[in-house]
């Protein structure tokens, strides 16, 4: 009986612990964005990249690129969070943030700073197809919502109809909705980028050596802590897959989402026709050089239409995902590709898709971009420094 009282007291008392560390840590947010960003001169000529999940997403490696090429004179300074720093590095980081007049997140903005003086930027990562933000409240708190929404002074979009939609998703008038289209687009640009370079590009084509890509990218399943493993095909159908693979001179390329880990598909491996995509940065690069993409409810096939109409969205756990999250478009009035539901059906649309010439010029559906010509992120920056000028 004394040991049950024991272990209740002690947890009691974590808990009470841990409100506390989150009221203290609350506090001091709030004493830095209230009363000491303010105090603080903001630079103009000083624009911070921040990414959120400690990695740099494709659309602010544009930016940066961008920047450094045909603005010298502006310093750019990439931040990154979830990473553990010491004071003195913490407090160079804050102090970076509080001394620059434009901060562009492609996910959250810092709750130590507003837009009081600033001006803060969201380029996201892609056009959603799944439900976000206040579509989607119950992976958020009103509080983050709320915080985004009144200080975002910007936010990239693609197409009227995405412009809309991002509005509604963010809650913030259509007037701070900037159409220019995401600026990872212009990557897709067949003769490169004056102003841009993949350094792991050879490196890929090298992997490759010559052989077609298949590449195969689903999106997470669950939260993005859980980093739950995605099982996608069964021992005979990676049999089938090899088959297919030997058969067209192809690999299948393997890039999981950073909040999810993939199956083993150790005869693929044994027999080296596995690619793990994981190790390149840039997922339109690996677009660029993909013969067909194969993926599930990700927006990563939206980019991939841009240039090539090879695309399989892989559905095989449709009801259950349904569940879990919902889609703001019906994929099968949007998709451009083809739809499977079973394995026997995306080996047939792979057997089409592998033969077509994926270089043909295509026409990008209308409904999700307004721009195909490789200037995305040049109208995005001319937007924001223009718009100070």
């Amino acid at each position: 009986m004394k040991q049950t009282k024991a272990v209740k007291c002690t947890f009691v008392l974590k808990k009470i612990k841990i409100t506390m560390k989150k009221k203290i840590y609350n506090i001091t947010l709030l004493i830095l964005r209230k009363i000491v960003d303010p105090l603080l001169l903001k630079n103009r000529n000083k624009v911070v990249l921040y990414s959120s999940t400690g990695v740099l997403d494709a659309n602010l490696e544009c930016v940066k690129a961008y920047l450094y090429f045909y603005y010298p004179n502006i310093k750019v300074v990439v931040l990154k969070g979830k990473i553990k720093n010491n004071s003195q590095k913490i407090i160079c980081f804050l102090y970076t943030f509080f001394t620059s007049y434009y901060v562009i997140v492609d996910h959250a903005i810092p709750r130590f700073i507003t837009n009081n003086k600033r001006e803060i930027y969201n380029v996201w990562h892609g056009i959603p197809l799944k439900t976000i933000r206040h579509f989607d409240q119950k992976r958020f708190t009103g509080g983050f919502l709320d915080f985004e929404s009144q200080n975002l002074t910007g936010l990239v979009c693609s197409s009227p109809l995405d412009k809309g939609v991002m509005a509604a998703c963010f809650n913030v008038p259509t007037s701070k909705c900037i159409l220019s289209g995401l600026p990872r687009a212009d990557l897709l640009e067949s003769n490169g980028l004056e102003w841009f370079t993949d350094h792991q590009e050879q490196e890929l084509i090298k992997d490759l050596n010559g052989r077609k890509l298949i590449s195969w990218m689903p999106t997470y399943r669950g939260t993005w802590e859980e980093l739950n493993e995605i099982t996608a095909f069964s021992y005979e159908e990676e049999v089938l897959m090899s088959e297919f693979l030997k058969r067209n001179n192809a690999v299948l390329g393997v890039r999981p989402h950073k909040f999810s880990k993939l199956q083993p598909l150790l005869l693929l491996e044994e027999n080296n026709l596995l690619v793990n995509l994981e190790k390149y940065m840039i997922t339109n690069t690996l677009l660029k050089h993909t013969q067909v993409l194969i993926t599930d409810y990700s927006s990563v096939w939206l980019d991939y239409s841009l240039i090539s109409k090879n695309i399989c969205l892989y559905l095989f756990d449709a009801q259950e995902y349904d569940d879990e999250r919902g889609m703001i478009y019906p994929l099968e009035e949007v998709v451009t590709g083809e739809i499977s539901y079973d394995f026997t059906q995306l080996l047939f649309s792979l057997n089409k898709m592998i033969e077509i010439d994926s270089t043909q010029k295509i026409q990008p559906s209308k409904l999700f971009f307004k721009y195909n010509d490789a200037c995305n992120t040049k109208r995005f920056v001319e937007h924001m420094l223009n718009k100070n000028t």
